[in-house]
């Protein structure tokens, strides 16, 4: 009987110990910042899989616990890809919508790298911040897709 109660007492610690180091951990943890990641994507005519790409980054962010930004640059389109952007944001803090009027003209112009001069009018424009590793995704470019976590 000794030898049950004995057992039975280091069960319980076994569980208590367990517990203790799970609050230790919070513990530790709880000051410090989260992970952000910045997603850049370059939408023209997307309606049709924009929120389809906003929640699957939403459920991302929820799912690895990482707070992810995302900007839209929309250079006018002629579908509902703004509006959706838009009213999807109004729920997320972490959406935000930048109409860029040169978008097209930059994109089909013979720079070297029009997504380095994207880059550098979000970073003037104050969206992207110098710190932010932002990740530049062009929607209708197949081969960026590769770039997005889900």
């Amino acid at each position: 009987m000794a030898d049950l109660i004995a057992i039975l007492l280091l069960v319980i610690g076994c569980y208590a110990l367990a517990a203790a180091s799970v609050h230790v951990a919070y513990r530790l943890r709880r000051g410090k910042t989260r992970e952000s990641k910045h997603y850049v994507l370059v939408a023209h005519d997307q309606h049709m899989r924009m929120e389809m790409y906003l929640r699957q980054f939403s459920s991302y962010s929820r799912r690895m616990g990482t707070d992810v930004h995302l900007t839209v640059v929309d250079g006018h389109s002629a579908d509902q890809t703004t509006q959706i952007v838009e009213r999807l944001s109004e729920g997320n803090k972490n959406i935000k919508v930048f109409a860029d009027e040169g978008l097209e003209k930059r994109m089909r112009s013979q720079s070297e790298n029009p997504s380095a001069d994207l880059m550098w009018t979000l970073r003037s424009e104050g969206v992207v911040s110098k710190p932010d590793q932002a990740i530049l995704v062009d929607l209708q470019n197949p081969s960026d897709l590769s770039k997005m976590p889900f």
